[in-house]
């Protein structure tokens, strides 16, 4: 069965996102209300690929399209990280989380210090989505996923001074679970600004917004480094 990405496939993701995605943004609806649309949405859209088809082959073509691009200073980003030898824990609530490691490896990016924390599915031997595990991971459920659960831990967990990039109101939660000392929370607002501005500020320390570059947290990264 061939997924068709253009049209049916494209138009029942489109319905889903226009559904959810207002009530993922809107930071005046209870976060419990919240976790339960976006526990809807996930599965709806994880049970969506399933049924249309969705193959290894097609992550790759999405990943060699070049469509999904690194953030501007991303790059620099990454190559600050490895050459100091800091751990970057990427925890993402991406419907295709084995896409990230195939754009990071073609990005020439994909380093022994990145560690990944995502939904993935359950193959079959010719390479077709047959479920996803769970429990999942969305855009709200970030703070239940404890960091100490997983095998890198014990290769982190003397780390004590952490740098946060998120890009909504709960990725402050990721850091649920991690024994630190001092904490930057660093916010990415991309969109609804003026409607958002003043709740993000109150949870993060520092706000980029309209989707600019990594370029600030690279000057904070060498500034720390320095010191």
């Amino acid at each position: 069965m061939e997924i068709i990405w253009d049209n049916d496939y494209a138009q029942k993701a489109q319905a889903l996102f226009d559904k959810y995605h207002p009530i993922e943004i809107d930071p005046k609806i209870p976060i419990e209300e919240k976790k339960k649309a976006m526990e809807e949405w996930w599965m709806t859209h994880f049970d969506l690929l399933i049924k249309m088809g969705l193959n290894k082959k097609h992550l790759e073509g999405v990943i060699n399209s070049g469509k999904i691009k690194l953030r501007k200073g991303a790059k620099e980003f990454f190559n600050l990280l490895k050459d100091y030898e800091i751990p970057l824990i990427i925890m993402s609530s991406s419907g295709l989380g084995e896409a990230i490691p195939m754009l990071l490896e073609k990005e020439g990016k994909l380093y022994s210090n990145i560690f990944m924390i995502s939904n993935l599915f359950f193959w079959d031997k010719n390479g077709n989505a047959l479920d996803v595990k769970k429990p999942i991971i969305h855009s709200i459920n970030k703070d239940e996923t404890v960091i100490k659960i997983f095998p890198f831990y014990e290769k982190i967990k003397e780390r004590k001074n952490v740098i946060l990039l998120g890009d909504n109101l709960e990725d402050v939660g990721m850091v649920e679970g991690f024994d630190y000392d001092y904490l930057i929370k660093i916010g990415f607002l991309n969109e609804n600004i003026e409607e958002n501005l003043e709740e993000y500020k109150k949870i993060y320390d520092v706000l980029i917004l309209n989707d600019s570059s990594m370029d600030y947290v690279n000057v904070l990264l060498r500034d720390l480094i320095k010191t």
